[in-house]
């Protein structure tokens, strides 16, 4: 259930990881693009200059502007709402819910008035509905959110969907789970520290991840684009993962052994309490923090089979393929 070729779609968020991967396979279909950009990114940033490689359009455009945002989708037949910012130590509820929040009500808003669209995808996240525990959640689960991101992300998703019903906009939600591949910044972190041997098993290593490698993740996005309107769905690999299991397919990936023992949930909380607790460090510098001590000791697992079954959604790529293609792009760029 691919959407047939778009002919021109607007992407925003278009320089991040997962907005290069949609700018590039809607680009290989032959469908024109055009990048709403952040003022001030710069057409000659690395990233805008990849994006215009692809033979992308770019525009700077404040999303929270909806005059400007409608004007840069005239004519458009598809919109990619992918903007978001990922969760970080230290920054202010605010900044998300901008993003997240003020930006997509501009946006939708803006779509009300663009005849040419024919579908919309609004990129949300498994997040919305919190820790899980082990039993796969469903789309139709209340929203459980545990951190200002997937506060605003909710928040977001909600007023997506109010817009859509509201204006009778052709939209879906599409809710990914732990995005990697090439392109991610975000997990790399976690590879050095395995390579390093700093790494350990935090609690029991028994906590579900849901991984889902950022080629598949494209795929999904695109079959929301071709999907019935103001529907959800979970875009997520083949099971839930123990990140136990995860973090030794890393190790095996990297050719190192993943160091024995386990620190205790508890003395890893005190310690990153601690360590946020210091003057004069930055939050994002710091090796271990609360949010990260809560990633990896609770369980996030959902269930793809609406995805699979209303849209004909397979993921195609396993764990040792995706994480094998990761770590060759983390040396290409020097990032191992």
């Amino acid at each position: 259930m691919v959407a047939a070729g778009l002919e021109r779609a607007v992407v925003t968020g278009g320089t991040g990881f997962i907005g290069q991967h949609v700018v590039r396979a809607l680009r290989d279909r032959g469908d024109s693009v055009r990048v709403l950009l952040r003022p001030g990114t710069g057409r000659a940033s690395p990233k805008a200059r990849v994006l215009e490689g692809l033979g992308a359009e770019l525009s700077e455009v404040e999303l929270t502007d909806t005059a400007a945002v409608a004007r840069s989708l005239e004519g458009a037949t598809g919109l990619f709402h992918l903007a978001g910012r990922l969760l970080r130590p230290g920054v202010p509820e605010e900044e998300y819910s901008r993003v997240h929040v003020e930006a997509t009500r501009s946006v939708l808003g803006a779509c009300a008035g663009v005849a040419t669209l024919r579908t919309i995808v609004h990129c949300s996240t498994t997040g919305v509905l919190g820790p899980t525990g082990t039993q796969p959640a469903c789309e139709d689960a209340p929203p459980r959110p545990s951190n200002a991101y997937e506060r605003t992300k909710a928040e977001g998703e909600r007023v997506a969907l109010e817009l859509a019903d509201r204006h009778r906009l052709a939209l879906n939600v599409a809710r990914p789970a732990l995005v990697y591949g090439p392109g991610d910044r975000h997990l790399v972190a976690w590879f050095r520290a395995i390579r390093s041997g700093l790494y350990r098993v935090v609690g029991t290593g028994e906590s579900l991840l849901h991984p889902i490698y950022v080629d598949d993740l494209v795929e999904g996005l695109l079959r929301c684009a071709g999907a019935p309107a103001r529907r959800v769905y979970h875009l997520v690999g083949e099971r839930p993962v123990p990140i136990r299991e995860i973090a030794e397919a890393i190790a095996r990936t990297l050719g190192r052994p993943l160091r024995r023992g386990r620190i205790p949930k508890s003395l890893a909380l005190a310690v990153a309490a601690t360590l946020e607790a210091l003057p004069g460090l930055r939050p994002d510098r710091l090796p271990l923090t609360r949010s990260r001590v809560a990633f990896m000791t609770e369980s996030r697992a959902y269930c793809g089979c609406r995805a699979r079954r209303e849209l004909g959604f397979e993921p195609k790529v396993d764990l040792g393929a995706g994480l094998l293609r990761t770590v060759e792009w983390y040396r290409s760029e020097g990032l191992l």
